[in-house]
Order: C-alpha cells, then sequence, then structure tokens
C-alpha cells in the first residue's frame, strides 16, 4: 500500500509499505480520503519537544473510504474511519469505523475524530442553547470547535487569532465574528481555547465574562505556561480540560451519533476550508503546513483517477498558471489545479479581494490587488479566465500583450462580434490559447467519440441530449455558493443571454464534435426565466441542429425541480452509444450493451477540469494542438447566436452565415 511517512523533521515522503495484518474483529477500508490534523501534524513535522516524535513517523488518524472487508460492515459501505494513518489502506477495529450516510462528503465525514474533539470540549463547557461561544484559535480544530457551537444554538461564536490570515474562513458563517486578541475581552459565558499554547489561554481568559467557563481542548504544545491563578479567582472562572483520551466509551457513542446526525442534517461542513490534493503530492501538502499561515489544512485524495486515456508521459516542470477570477467557477478551477500534476496555481486576482486571498489560502499561490500585478508575474506561464462574459475580451487582449498563454471558460465571449475578434487576434499571437470546455476530457466523451469515428454504429443518424437542472433565484444574484453578490447573469449586454449561453452551450460544444462536423441550419425556440425574470434572460430552450442527414435535438432547462442534470446519446444504422450517466454501446440486434463499455465510478466536475489542465500543459509543452481552440469555440458561439437569432426570427439560420460576417 501507498502511505505518507516523515523520514525526518521537515521531511515528508511517499513510500510502498505491507499492509497491516487484519485480526478479529477488524475492518479493512480502501480509504479514498485522508485529512491533515494539522496542529498534531505540524508539531511532529517541526519535531516540538512535546510532540514526541519518534522517527520514521506515519502520521495521520482521519480518513474515509469503503469497506473491503470486516465484521459489521457489507462490501462496499462507505465508512468514515478514525485513528488511520495517511495511507490507500486502513485495518482498523470496527469501533473505530462509522457508516457515513448518504450525501455527506467523504472529507466532512473524515474529519470524525477532531469533530469529537471539538464536542467533548463544547460539552464539558457546558454549552447551552442561546449562549453565545468565543473560539480562541483558527486552525482547523477551531473552525470545527465554532462551526458545531453554532450549529448546537450558538446565536453568535466569536472568532479569535493572532493573524488575521485566516478570516476567510469565517465567509460562510453568518453568525461568526472574527477579532484578534483584545477585540473581544470579557462578557462570553463560554470561551473555548483550541491554540494550545500559552498565549492561548492568556487570550481565552481575557475573553471570558466573570464567573464564565474556560475550557483548553486538545493537547497542549507549550512546554509550560503561565496560568493567571489569581485572576482565576478574582474573576470566578472556571478552568476545565478536555481531552479526547478522558472520553468514557458511551461519551464517545453519544457524541458520535450526535456529530453523523449533524451531517446527515447538512448543519455541519468543513469541506469549504479543506484543499485538495493527489495522495503523491503530500509532500507538497506538508510544505505549506510548515510555512502557510493561511493554510488550514487538506484532503489527500487517494482514489485520484487516472488520466484519461492517450495520454503522454509528464511534463518536464508543472506548467504555472495565474487565475483572473476567484468566484463559483474560478475557486473550482483553483481546486482542480491544485489536483492537476502538470499544472499548479502560482497567483490569483479577483475584484473582490476576499475571494483572491481565500483562494490563495486554500489552494495555494500569491494573491494579488490587480490584474496587472499578476500579468507582471514571472511566475505565471498561463492566464486561466473565469470571469464575466463581458469580460473576456479585454482580458485575453492584456494577457497575450504580457507574453502569457491564455485558458478562457465558456463562451469565448458575450457574443459573435467579441469572440470572432478574440479568435483573430489568438491566431496572429503565437501563444496556446484554449476554451474550457470540460465534456471534452471526459473518458465516457472521449470513447463515443472513438466510437462514432471507427463506425460501431454505422452512419450516425440522429443525436439527442437534454440537461435539466434546478437553479434557485439566489444563482441570479450571487452564483451557487453565493460567495460574491453580483448581477450579470441578469443581464443580456454582459452575459450574452440565459441558459443556452450559460449551459446548454456544452452540449452544443459536445454534439458537433461527436458528429465531427458544422450543422447547416440551427432551429430554436425559448421561453423567459420566470426565475430571473430579466430582459433576455431565458430558461426553457430547444435547439435543433442539423448536420447534413444528422439531425440533433437539444433540450434544457434550470427550473425542473429534481432535475437530473445531462443525458445525451447518438445513434446510427448499426446501434447507439449512451454517454451519460454511463457509456455504453449497443449493437443494433443485441439487447445487452457491446464489450467494451466503460466501466467504474463517474468522474466529477473536478476530474474534468484537473485533466482539462493537464492536456493543456501537456499541448503548451510540447506543442500540439489544445483541445478546444479559440477558433475551435468560435464556430460553438457561432450555433448559439444562430439559436438566438432563429428564437427571435422564428426560422432557420445558419452560423456559417454568422461566421462570415452575413446576417440571420
Amino acid at each position: 500500500m501507498r502511505q505518507v511517512v516523515l523520514p525526518g523533521p521537515g521531511r515528508c515522503e511517499i513510500v510502498e509499505r505491507d499492509e497491516p495484518p487484519g485480526g478479529p474483529g477488524h475492518v479493512v477500508v480502501d480509504v479514498g480520503v485522508s485529512v491533515l490534523s494539522p496542529g498534531t501534524e505540524r508539531a511532529i513535522l517541526l519535531d516540538r519537544p512535546t510532540a514526541g516524535s519518534r522517527f520514521p513517523e506515519f502520521p495521520g488518524y482521519m480518513a474515509a473510504g469503503t469497506v473491503r472487508g470486516g465484521p459489521g460492515f457489507a462490501p462496499g459501505t462507505r465508512v468514515a474511519v478514525r485513528r488511520a494513518r495517511h495511507a490507500d489502506t486502513a485495518v482498523v477495529p470496527a469501533r473505530h469505523v462509522r457508516a457515513v450516510p448518504d450525501r455527506v462528503a467523504p472529507a466532512d465525514a473524515a474529519v470524525w475524530q477532531l469533530a469529537l474533539t471539538a464536542l467533548h470540549g463544547l460539552d464539558t463547557g457546558g454549552q447551552l442553547a442561546g449562549e453565545p461561544v468565543t473560539v480562541i484559535g483558527q486552525g482547523l480544530l477551531g473552525v470545527i470547535t465554532r462551526r458545531l457551537a453554532s450549529a448546537l444554538g450558538a446565536p453568535r461564536v466569536r472568532a479569535v487569532a493572532a493573524s488575521t490570515a485566516r478570516t476567510w474562513t469565517c465567509r460562510t458563517e453568518p453568525s461568526t465574528v472574527f477579532g484578534e486578541p483584545g477585540q473581544f475581552d470579557g462578557g462570553t459565558p463560554l470561551v473555548v481555547d483550541a491554540t494550545d499554547s500559552g498565549p492561548g489561554l492568556a487570550v481565552a481568559i481575557a475573553a471570558a465574562a466573570d464567573g464564565g467557563r474556560v475550557v483548553l481542548l486538545g493537547s497542549p504544545r507549550a512546554e509550560q505556561a503561565d496560568v493567571p491563578l489569581q485572576q482565576l479567582h478574582d474573576r470566578r472562572i472556571d478552568l476545565r480540560g478536555a481531552h479526547v483520551s478522558g472520553m468514557t466509551e458511551a461519551d464517545e457513542d453519544r457524541l458520535t451519533d450526535l456529530f453523523f446526525s449533524l451531517l446527515e442534517q447538512r448543519r455541519f461542513t468543513v469541506r469549504d476550508v479543506l484543499a485538495d490534493y493527489p495522495a503523491h503530492r503530500a509532500p507538497e501538502v506538508y510544505r505549506r503546513l510548515a510555512d502557510d499561515r493561511a493554510f488550514v489544512s487538506a484532503v489527500l485524495h487517494w482514489d485520484t483517477p487516472p488520466p484519461a486515456p492517450g495520454w503522454p508521459a509528464l511534463v518536464a516542470r508543472p506548467l504555472r498558471f495565474g487565475l483572473l477570477g476567484c468566484g463559483d467557477i474560478g475557486i473550482e478551477d483553483a481546486r482542480a489545479l491544485a489536483a492537476a500534476d502538470e499544472a499548479e496555481l502560482t497567483a490569483c486576482h479577483d475584484p473582490v479581494a476576499e475571494l483572491a486571498e481565500e483562494t490563495a489560502a486554500r489552494f495555494g499561490g500569491a494573491w494579488e490587488t490587480s490584474v496587472s500585478a499578476l500579468l507582471a508575474r514571472p511566475d505565471v506561464d498561463v492566464v486561466v479566465v473565469a470571469t464575466p462574459h463581458d469580460t473576456h475580451e479585454p482580458l485575453l487582449t492584456r494577457a497575450l500583450a504580457a507574453g502569457k498563454h491564455v485558458l478562457l471558460e465558456k463562451p469565448v465571449a458575450q457574443d459573435l462580434v467579441s469572440a470572432r475578434r478574440m479568435a483573430d487576434l489568438a491566431e496572429g499571437s503565437g501563444l496556446r490559447t484554449g476554451v474550457l470546455f470540460p465534456t471534452r476530457t471526459d473518458p465516457r466523451f472521449r470513447q463515443a467519440v472513438a466510437a462514432v469515428a471507427a463506425g460501431e454504429i454505422g452512419d450516425p443518424l440522429g443525436v439527442a441530449t437534454t440537461y435539466f437542472t434546478d437553479k434557485p433565484v439566489a444563482y441570479f444574484l450571487g452564483g451557487i455558493s453565493g460567495r460574491v453578490s453580483t448581477t450579470w447573469r441578469l443581464s443580456k449586454e454582459r452575459a450574452g443571454g440565459g441558459f443556452l449561453i450559460m449551459n446548454l452551450i456544452h452540449q452544443i460544444d459536445a454534439v458537433r464534435a461527436l458528429i465531427g462536423r458544422e450543422p447547416d441550419r440551427v432551429y430554436a425556440e425559448t421561453a423567459p426565466s420566470a426565475t430571473a425574470a430579466a430582459p433576455g434572460i431565458e430558461d426553457v430552450v430547444s435547439v435543433v441542429l442539423r448536420f447534413g442527414s444528422v439531425v440533433a435535438t437539444l433540450v434544457g432547462s434550470a427550473s425542473v425541480a429534481g432535475g437530473r442534470g445531462m443525458r445525451t446519446r447518438v445513434w446510427g444504422e448499426k446501434g447507439e452509444v449512451r454517454l451519460t450517466p454511463d457509456y455504453e454501446l449497443t449493437r443494433r440486434g443485441t439487447s445487452d450493451p457491446a464489450e467494451g463499455a466503460a466501466t467504474g465510478a463517474a468522474p466529477t466536475a473536478i476530474d474534468l477540469r484537473t485533466w482539462a489542465f493537464t492536456r493543456f500543459a501537456r499541448a503548451v509543452d510540447e506543442g500540439t494542438p489544445v483541445d478546444v481552440s479559440l477558433a475551435d469555440g468560435l464556430c460553438t458561439q457561432a450555433v448559439v447566436e444562430a439559436a438566438y437569432a432563429s428564437a427571435r426570427l422564428g426560422r432557420a439560420v445558419s452560423p456559417a452565415r454568422l461566421l462570415e460576417g452575413g446576417t440571420p
């Protein structure tokens, strides 16, 4: 099995070791993710005196995965695991394994052990519903403690830390106020000190109300600390210690049930503060753990998906990416870059500085206060543009002028006129430019393209694709995450339109690539969005594309309750290929799928973006074509423009005519 080892102070490696033997009552788990416990593991890494390090050390104690075998759990059961080292396999007593409720993220379930510590602290402090709580220290344990305090009824939580580097972690907590030591002195009936330090204790006592309770949480890392006994006596402050070693099994069971109940009710998560890394990049994670004050913790992915079929060997060094835009899509791009082998995030910028600061803190790199500062950095090779559609052209122009390769989020631009200028500029730049359509990297899509090209279904006859989702009103005012307030999605001039250019454009691009030619004509009908309630922002969309003798129909909407996402199928004289939810090739005359159908879990949206960045990095490194060039993206934009014109005019429109500058 693969496992993280710290062979000496400040060093981290991934090694191959024999799996530990499983004894009676032990469960074998194939680990999907493990989460760093930053306080304990930083102390071991830096060989602090109180850590008791005995190198080589094999760190970790929080993980989640699926059961391979053992008592009390069916194989394949999703579980969280306590006392599991950072490795791709865990063999632990059944008591240290807990089934994970449906829809709970593995990383959230994996922090079970630290959640027990936090709940034990709140329990020891006697937290009362409706009582405010102050938490000193904003590492992972501090974040978990304050979020659990809120989930258990604290109407207000004060988060105190000596540095403001982690203020970004409060962004999703409406009841939390962040402050520095001394800012919240006095007045809090319950204070939890999660700093493991002497100075932290002094801050905690100062923050407590007279007659209040102060809880020392977890494992102290200081060899000694001044304890103001006189102040404790005079102010009648009750000082209590809480460590999991002092818990009874009955307490563990009770608090475990409480934690997983909160997870199932979606009242607790820390997924937003954890950076994602493939497990083999653990040495990089431990370097951040030692040096980066804004870093909270990381998830190591032991089940990192393999590269898409046919990829060449790794590039000599990772290509360095700068990210413009850290909103809904930007933060996903940062997550994907952190998971990519051949690419790394070195800088980011957003007009809302807090978003850029949060992105850099979670996924590495520096955050810049301006576009110019990011473009001036010599350690940025590629610029990713993840900003509103109407900003794509000026940002592409500036990035190319600075000598940077550019990867644009779709669409190329808000309209065809701007997109045509951008494609012309890119063609003469001598730099690599591309458009990010993640479906192009999906192994199911690539397998379908290969099957159609090889004649597995005969000459194609038709394509049918649907995309149904359900977006709340809040999406148009701040995106899915709500991390920023913005209304550009409500503007036809800025966005270019609604569901068609925002979402169904992915299927248009995929159908073009599947058929391997451009459509002759486009017919479309649209209906306005009742959710957005803005002029020119459509919701229900139906598009018919005619490729010679092939007819493709595309239907979608963002207001379908329980929308089931994307479904695509292409058929011909000899058979049919289904792309989603699972790839399936069926030949005429048989009812069973043909041999060679893809198996395994479907890739996630982050997987697809990770592969897209990897493939773009390789294209730059090797001088090979990118997946989707701006010229290619321009053709998709022309189909979108033709669809809008068709819906407006009530007749079919030729995309080729629009590309040539003609009228619909």
